[in-house]
């Protein structure tokens, strides 16, 4: 394979029958694909070695009104937690605790792995599908 792994990997989403355009972004040069929904709130494709997911992310600066501001999005959407997670059909994880700036409503596949080539249009069309309910799910309380 002349390209990365994570570029290939990601192409797959990009050019999947079901990725809706205003959700999934162009690949870009990271390991991620990115699409903006509003200001300062994007949906994201992540994929690492060992770990994948699909977020809504929120990030509105570095400053300290900047973090204000997000976490105050985030907090709206928490209040609807109960009504999100069963729009979705499972529970997602609302604290990506590494981050200090940003907020984010993710689904994660901790057993994804990369290196499973034979197993990529499987997990393709899982983050898909997951992508597409979890933009639908939070899409009625997005402010």
């Amino acid at each position: 394979m002349s390209e990365p792994l994570h570029t290939a990997f990601l192409r797959n989403i990009v050019n999947h029958k079901d990725a809706r355009s205003e959700i999934t972004g162009r690949l870009g040069k990271v390991k991620t694909i990115k699409q903006t929904v509003s200001t300062g709130v994007s949906m994201i494709y992540v994929v690492r070695k060992t770990t994948a997911r699909v977020e809504m992310w929120i990030y509105r600066g570095p400053k300290p009104h900047q973090v204000d501001e997000a976490k105050s999005i985030h907090q709206h959407f928490l209040q609807h937690r109960d009504a999100i997670e069963d729009a979705f059909g499972s529970p997602l994880n609302w604290n990506h605790g590494q981050r200090k700036t940003a907020y984010s409503i993710q689904c994660d596949y901790d057993d994804f792995r990369l290196e499973d080539v034979d197993r990529w249009q499987e997990w393709a069309d899982t983050m898909v599908a997951d992508m597409n309910r979890l933009h639908d799910a939070l899409r009625p309380h997005v402010l």
